[in-house]
């Protein structure tokens, strides 16, 4: 066992690339968008004539659905002057953003959410909020400063809004919209495919003045599959860029897609890239012949996080010329920068929460760090009225493209709950439960081929949790950022669920890689299960574990004799699962030399050649497959509990205000 043990730790990095991130046309945003930048609005337009009322002005702004709500929003107060002095120095202001994955909106209730109005809420994020926090560095710069935007990639997945990146990148065009000057493709931009990673560009990106992707590092074959992608190169994504700003001072910028990020998304493929130290040398050399006085990186790698050495220090370490890296991946808000040499190494968080924000003063002919923060974007920020109606009309459109064909909108009340449901590392957990019994219900409700007797979802894909917030209720857009992740061969957002047969040996091996394999590797690894519970006795060997498997449910109750376990039980048992689960299954029995050997099978036993043979059809009446998709399971299951009188909503029952104890250590 203690050779197992080393196999599988040995193969970590291997199975993390699956695991890790679950990974996982350019129509206009809105019909009325104008293609002056918010930094340039004219600063009596976000002015109120006295606090406590709309000015004509803003009502003008946002439109009739905002001018109809009272706001509270003290913009005097907010954009009041700091009374900066003139010192004579050069400075930059540097603000940035990294991994915000669609979440235009804050994150919360959506029921809470008020980014117009300062009413105490508890919500936090919010590109209206984002902007307005740019807004007033813009407004308010010290003489000899000037301001510039970027962001570090994942800019995309996240949320329902991700239903319009491909049709209109909308979180590009809002970015833009807001002064950034560039960003970087993620893994999450790379898990689109090569093909449709060049749509989402094309349909966010202006060819001219505006946004830029850059990119310094992807490796593109000629292939019919990145035609498309290639083609961008040299409009709408460069491999860097010389920015003059308003003080006269040249930024060089070039961007960068992590070694390991990469690994993150398979779909990728052909694409590979580049070491991250060829390609920023090449880039500084280039930037300094075009006469650049700053070298700021946008690297998609990651910093240093637990035992894994960051991709980011590395790069400043081996390539000592890059003045500042604003980092992304890895989802963390650093407390300082962390400076290697004379390399500054920035990350922000994650979902818009904060904006990093960066002072280099020249003194002697060099920058140094004044100052660097991460300012909140809580609701003690008023959201920018501009963002707030463009983020308004994409949820109108979601209709037509997320939720087309079903009656779901973006804001349609789904359920209430009288508590919340959060994940937890490496532990079962009350949304867990809750997540994979919808998961197993609806799957059931639309498979034709009988009940889905059992259900694994892996924490990697569980993004958000759900909270009870002001008033309890739950809308669509909340549930969508719990399973925001993945796309099926259909192109639609969220992966697709799938239906197939185990025997009771492999459903013991699933047992076996939660309480045995995630400890050691990450809560990515941590399975929920639904239709099933077992108990493991902590102190037991690799792989050797579980003691007991019982099938049942809190509802039904629970089978009275253990499972059999063995090879001689050759009964099939019907499981349920979304894509992402069933693509890391022939990555666990490679990395675990076939220890860990789990195989998709028909009704007669036979192994499906290809994890897609197994997808769901829930119409099979119509030409094609026709996904029943992640997200869709969660919003169904939500919305079939009895209504609550008060409310007149579906109610999450009262069993999930804790876990079920369906992973029970024996004492």
């Amino acid at each position: 066992m203690k050779h197992a043990f080393e196999m599988i730790h040995a193969s970590v990095l291997l199975i993390c690339f699956v695991f890790a991130c679950g990974g996982n046309s350019g129509a206009d945003l809105a019909a009325d968008a104008r293609d002056v930048p918010l930094q340039d609005v004219p600063a009596e337009l976000l002015q109120e004539d006295a606090p406590g009322d709309v000015s004509v002005e803003v009502a003008d702004l946002v439109g009739d659905a905002l001018a109809d709500t009272p706001a509270i929003a003290d913009w005097d107060t907010f954009f009041a002057p700091r009374g900066l002095a003139d010192d004579g120095k050069t400075r930059i202001v540097l603000l940035h953003t990294n991994d915000l994955h669609s979440h235009l909106d804050g994150l919360g209730p959506l029921a809470d959410f008020t980014p117009g109005i300062s009413d105490g809420d508890a919500t936090i994020g919010g590109l209206a909020r984002i902007g307005s926090l740019i807004q007033r560095e813009r407004r308010d710069v010290r003489p000899g400063s000037a301001v510039l935007a970027v962001d570090a990639g994942d800019f995309t997945f996240g949320s329902a809004f991700a239903g319009l990146t491909l049709t209109e990148g909308v979180e590009l065009k809002i970015l833009d919209a807001m002064g950034f000057a560039a960003t970087t493709l993620g893994n999450h931009e790379m898990d689109w495919t090569p093909q449709l990673t060049a749509r989402l560009v094309e349909a966010g990106v202006p060819v001219g003045e505006g946004i830029k992707v850059l990119s310094s590092n992807l490796v593109i074959p000629d292939d019919p599959s990145t035609a498309a992608l290639k083609a961008q190169f040299g409009t709408r994504i460069l491999p860097w860029m010389v920015i003059t700003l308003d003080n006269g001072v040249k930024v060089g910028l070039f961007g960068l897609l992590g070694v390991q990020a990469r690994k993150l998304s398979p779909h990728a493929q052909p694409i590979t890239v580049r070491p991250l130290e060829e390609a920023a040398n090449e880039a500084v050399t280039a930037l300094k012949a075009e006469g650049a006085d700053l070298i700021v990186a946008l690297s998609h790698s990651g910093v240093t996080n637990g035992v894994v050495q960051g991709e980011d220090e590395q790069l400043a370490k081996l390539v000592p010329e890059i003045d500042v890296i604003v980092g992304g991946h890895t989802h963390v808000v650093l407390p300082t920068p962390t400076v290697v040499g004379k390399t500054l190494i920035l990350q922000a968080g994650w979902y818009g929460q904060h904006l990093g924000r960066l002072t280099l003063v020249r003194e002697d002919g060099v920058f140094k760090l004044e100052s660097w923060d991460t300012p909140r974007a809580d609701d003690s920020v008023p959201g920018l009225p501009e963002v707030t109606e463009m983020v308004q009309d994409a949820e109108g459109r979601l209709s037509g493209s997320m939720f087309e064909g079903t009656t779901y909108g973006y804001q349609s009340a789904v359920a209430t709950t009288p508590f919340d449901l959060l994940a937890k590392d490496f532990s079962e957990s009350n949304l867990g439960d809750f997540v994979a019994d919808a998961v197993r219900w609806t799957t059931t409700q639309h498979d034709p081929g009988g009940p889905v007797e059992v259900v694994f979802e892996a924490n990697g894909v569980i993004r958000d949790g759900i909270q009870m917030g002001q008033t309890g209720e739950i809308r669509v857009g909340d549930l969508v950022r719990v399973l925001p992740l993945g796309i099926g061969p259909d192109e639609l957002i969220g992966y697709p669920m799938l239906s197939f047969y185990l025997t009771a040996s492999e459903l013991l091996q699933a047992a076996e890689v939660i309480v045995g394999i995630a400890p050691i590797v990450a809560d990515s690894f941590w399975l929920q299960v639904s239709g099933l519970r077992f108990e493991y006795d902590p102190a037991a060997g690799m792989l050797e574990k579980v003691t007991s498997v019982w099938l049942g449910d809190e509802i039904s109750g629970y089978a009275a004799e253990a499972l059999d376990t063995s090879a001689t039980n050759t009964r099939l048992y019907k499981v349920g699962a979304n894509l992402y689960i069933a693509q890391m299954l022939d990555v666990l029995e490679e990395a675990t030399s076939g220890m860990i050997a789990i195989d998709m099978k028909d009704k007669d036993g036979n192994k499906y050649l290809k994890n897609e043979d197994a997808i769901l059809d829930i119409d099979p009446a119509t030409a094609g497959i026709q996904e029943l998709k992640l997200w869709r399971t969660l919003v169904d299951y939500a919305a079939s509990f009895p209504k609550d009188p008060a409310t007149g909503l579906p109610r999450i029952p009262e069993r999930y205000r804790q876990s079920q104890d369906r992973v029970h250590a024996a004492k």
